[in-house]
């Protein structure tokens, strides 16, 4: 149906599925031709949607938004502050530690001159003035640098890469090629011999060679990103309810769905929730994850408790059945080889 419909709104129409055998050489070179041409205007639509395919899986693989950057960046901001604060701290206990600020006056009036005073006095100011300006600083800067976070991780359902957006993304590259096809599908046998069909039949093998090669190489550069303390405690304890299945692929799928609950949803599909699942989906496995009594989609422990009972149903607690257990979570072997390739990266971060 998306074929027929992306061929009708290119200007071309769908020949007989059967077309006549007995097609003289003229017409088979006229309709070999037509169909290149219908293809070549199709090319640049399917170039760009192969690009933004690409584009959409190496940033979900790298584990980068600008919202999490963002986040990060404000994280580090913030110890820099804390850091700066207790530098402070440390000076001004250092000064009086040997008994006090009547020992540190002391230690002034013993100058031998009011030249020398002055001169102490002002050392010990400049030292405590610069702390302090230093500190404000860095605290100005981490109000600064979580503001900047905050609003980037608003937006983060429209910054960030998700296996939902990889997926339309996909669907869209998939329904242009499929339309492309039918052109080409629908062509004698003759004509489908002739230079003009068969430069077009290689483009398309072009563009599959991409799609393929961007997955395998997504997969191949994943990174897994940092997890959030109350989302690791989810995912290493649902992990136990499922023996043999470990928990960096449940941190992985938790990731590549949404980044660790930063973008719940719902997706394009309908998916909702940290594991993003669609919701008869999740009645049929939910796991009351906080023990609370509801079963909740958007909750992070029914969520990924209920992902983890999931897989484990097909299979996960098996290293053998790993690879389709992961695959029924979403049908694409890029994803399965993407999941596999975070978790391999998050067991190294975090190793146990």
């Amino acid at each position: 149906m998306l074929a027929l419909a992306l061929a009708a709104a290119l200007g071309f129409g769908l020949l007989p599925a059967s077309p006549a055998a007995a097609d003289s050489l003229a017409q088979a070179q006229a309709a070999a031709h037509q169909a290149a041409l219908d293809i070549a205007e199709l090319q640049p639509q399917l170039d760009a949607a192969v690009a933004a395919y690409e584009t959409a899986l190496a940033r979900l693989a790298s584990g980068v938004t600008d919202g999490l950057s963002a986040d990060q960046a404000a994280d580090e901001a913030q110890t820099q502050a804390y850091a700066a604060q207790l530098t402070q701290r440390q000076r001004i206990r250092a000064l009086y530690m040997s008994g006090g600020s009547s020992a540190l006056l002391a230690s002034l009036l013993s100058s031998g001159s009011p030249t020398e005073l002055l001169e102490r006095l002002g050392a010990v100011q400049h030292v405590l003035q610069g702390d302090s300006a230093n500190t404000q600083r860095e605290v100005a800067a981490a109000a600064q640098a979580r503001a900047v976070a905050t609003q980037s991780l608003a937006g983060a359902d429209a910054l960030g890469e998700t296996a939902g957006n990889v997926e339309a993304d996909l669907t869209r590259v998939q329904g242009l090629m499929a339309a492309a096809q039918a052109r080409l599908d629908s062509l004698s046998a003759q004509a489908k011999q002739l230079k003009d069909a068969q430069d077009a039949a290689a483009a398309l093998a072009a563009a599959q060679a991409a799609i393929d090669a961007a997955g395998a190489g997504a997969a191949s550069n994943a990174n897994g990103t940092a997890i959030p303390a109350d989302f690791l405690v989810l995912y290493q304890g649902a992990a136990l309810t499922c023996p043999g299945l470990d928990w960096h692929v449940l941190a992985a799928i938790g990731q590549v769905e949404s980044h660790h609950g930063r973008s719940n949803g719902p997706s394009s599909s309908g998916a909702e929730g940290p594991m993003q699942f669609l919701p008869g989906t999740f009645a049929a496995y939910a796991v009351d994850g906080n023990h609370d009594g509801v079963l909740d989609i958007w909750n992070p422990a029914d969520s990924i408790y209920t992902a983890a009972h999931y897989l484990c149903a097909n299979g996960a607690g098996n290293p053998h059945k790993l690879y389709t257990a992961i695959w029924h979570y979403n049908h694409a072997d890029w994803y399965v080889q993407l999941v596999l390739g975070v978790a391999a990266s998050l067991s190294v971060k975090y190793p146990g």
